[in-house]
């Protein structure tokens, strides 16, 4: 949008300016919004395949969990 040149009366090129931005401003909201929701489609399905990944097997198999021991003394660190 093209503005009239500058006049006495700030207030009219003011309100023009003003509508411009707050149109622009809306148009990318709009925009950024939209980048949201296909953002969050991609994780819910990126869940989803995880979910089914990692679902158990119908049969029953039980796995003993392993047992480790160890001995850190006052200095020493697991180094995580």
């Amino acid at each position: 949008m093209l503005f009239e040149p500058l006049t006495l009366d700030g207030r009219k090129r003011s309100a023009a300016y003003h509508a411009t931005r707050l149109s622009t401003l809306r148009g990318r909201l709009a925009k950024k919004l939209d980048q949201v929701d296909h953002a969050a489609d991609r994780v819910e399905q990126a869940a989803a395949v995880l979910v089914e990944a990692t679902r158990q097997p119908d049969t029953d198999v039980t796995i003993a969990p392993s047992v480790v021991l160890m001995h850190l003394e006052a200095s020493q660190t697991l180094g995580l």
